[in-house]
């Protein structure tokens, strides 16, 4: 986990709260934090590069799919790896995530504790792909 930038995208703070302290228990990278998809923009088009993004799919104003889609269009970022993040787990809603070119979904509630492990673990299945 060390040296992992991760962009976390929550409209709810203590998600946020929960999620960075899920990376730091696991002694993992720098997480920064958007309550918003047009906030999560923002800080992209500034020029941060996270490593991969944890992207909220229900948000108000833009959902995760939305910010997904404005991402791809970023030059940057037309690559860096997305990790949705919801509490729909129908088989049909996750297949539909992955097909926006997701690299994997974490149901939320998750444990803080394998938070870290189980994102790795979703990375390390795309490098394979």
């Amino acid at each position: 986990m060390a040296g992992l930038c991760v962009l976390h995208v929550d409209d709810d703070e203590n998600i946020r709260a929960l999620t960075a302290l899920a990376f730091d228990l696991t002694g993992g990278g720098e997480v920064r934090s958007a309550a918003s998809g047009a906030e999560a923009l923002e800080v992209l088009a500034a020029g941060w590069r996270p490593d991969m993004i944890l992207l909220d799919v229900m948000m108000p104003d833009m959902d995760g799919p939305g910010v997904l889609a404005r991402l791809r269009e970023l030059p940057a970022h037309r690559n860096t790896p997305v990790v949705f993040m919801t509490a729909q787990t129908q088989d049909h809603e996750i297949a539909g995530l992955m097909a926006l070119g997701a690299a994997g979904v974490v149901i939320k509630p998750f444990d803080p504790m394998t938070l870290g492990q189980q994102v790795l673990a979703l990375l390390g299945n795309q490098a394979r792909d």
